[in-house]
């Protein structure tokens, strides 16, 4: 208990405890960042009020804009992934949102690849027949293709690697060059990296998104996502639609992110490790054709994924063999008791899928692992994220469930 002494100051009790004084906080050293709030921000004086504001620094004129909680995560995010610039949102599909409003106006032309994030085609749609901003689908795994389809409009071109589902690795090295030999402004969605395991800064990518969902949150429980640039003048045109639209996230969300962070690296490794180890436990399952994790050299891309890679997630795929179907991939996801049935991936629980892949996908797939074989047909896929169980535990359960799925 601590003794305060009392001093009346002749006011009412209501004046007071709104102009009261708050405790002296210096001497108080913590590992957590403060958890600021606060939506009128005061000024000094008149003077510092007018006073021109610098958008992008640190900028305390309103709460919408900025506290110290956000500012801080912002820069540890940078700092993980190598960028100048750094901003959160609501989530990851917010973040690839506000990177193709920001580059991207009527009569403009943008590229994403075939196995984007399924939402990235929604957003080009709707930019499409509100704005007059057309796109086209490329393939990522053909740098020919890619360059085929730019146009003298094309503003940018949009990556992910590994892409999303199907886990191919693009040599994001050649599109970016053949970005840039057209003037295309470039971004990935970096989410499957954590900004750990590849750093597309180095690689001459200009935008860089992560969906803080994933690994950076890490429990399941916090929705949002980042847009990181070294450009300062690229970041601004992302950084204007983002406080023209009002958009801001809680300093309770930010806390939470940053005190993931924390354990940030051990997670990403440990998850990484166990699902590798199970992948590679899977491969040699019966029913199993093939296993879609690009640390592995059965998945597309795998060379290019040595190249630039330094760590891998904790999430893949793998293909069933052709003569099984639908209804038993259901089965088998249905009979895990480890496994949840859910969207995401990056907590501390295992989750399970049946993927379903649109027709032109399945048939790229299909070409792409029997390049020999026109008429074979991959079975369903089933994608797996690792979480934290055990893995022996984890791989029991994926074993009973295949064997009882399969032999019903």
């Amino acid at each position: 208990m601590s003794h305060f002494k009392h001093t009346p100051t002749g006011r009412a009790l209501a004046t007071d405890l709104v102009h009261g004084e708050t405790v002296d906080a210096s001497g108080y050293a913590s590992l957590g960042t403060p958890e600021y709030r606060g939506s009128s921000l005061f000024f000094p004086d008149t003077a510092s009020q007018r006073a021109p504001v610098d958008a992008l620094g640190l900028d305390y004129s309103y709460g919408l804009h900025g506290n110290p909680t956000r500012y801080t995560l912002c820069q540890r995010l940078a700092h993980i992934e190598g960028a100048d610039y750094a901003m959160v949102c609501g989530s990851g599909l917010a973040a690839i949102t506000l990177v193709a409003y920001g580059c991207l106006k009527q009569g403009d032309h943008w590229l994403i690849p075939d196995n984007v994030y399924n939402p990235v085609h929604d957003i080009a749609l709707q930019m499409k027949e509100r704005m007059g901003v057309d796109y086209t689908v490329y393939n990522m795994m053909d740098v020919a293709d890619l360059e085929s389809k730019i146009r003298p409009n094309t503003r940018l071109l949009w990556t992910e690697s590994p892409g999303s589902l199907t886990y191919e690795v693009p040599d994001l090295r050649a599109l970016v060059a053949v970005a840039k030999k057209h003037g295309v402004l470039t971004g990935i969605d970096n989410t499957w990296s954590a900004g750990i395991g590849l750093k597309p800064f180095e690689l001459g990518l200009d935008y860089s998104i992560q969906a803080l969902t994933k690994y950076q949150a890490g429990h399941a429980d916090v929705l949002m996502g980042a847009v990181l640039c070294k450009s300062r003048e690229l970041f601004e045109q992302v950084h204007h639609i983002n406080r023209v639209w009002g958009f801001s996230v809680s300093p309770s969300d930010c806390s939470l992110v940053l005190r993931s962070l924390l354990t940030l690296p051990a997670r990403y490794a440990h998850q990484s490790r166990q699902a590798l180890n199970i992948a590679k436990a899977l491969a040699g399952f019966d029913a199993i054709e093939r296993v879609l994790h690009p640390a592995l050299p059965s998945c597309p891309g795998h060379a290019f994924y040595q190249r630039d890679f330094t760590a891998c997630a904790s999430v893949f795929t793998v293909v069933l063999k052709p003569h099984y179907t639908d209804a038993q991939a259901c089965a088998i996801v249905d009979g895990l008791n480890l496994f949840r049935i859910a969207y995401s991936w990056g907590g501390p629980e295992s989750l399970a899928l049946v993927v379903n892949l649109p027709r032109a996908r399945r048939e790229r797939l299909d070409r792409t692992l029997y390049p020999d074989e026109p008429s074979r047909q991959c079975g369903p896929l089933l994608r797996f994220a690792i979480g934290q169980e055990d893995e022996q535990d984890l791989l029991a359960d994926l074993q009973q469930a295949i064997d009882k799925a399969l032999n019903a």
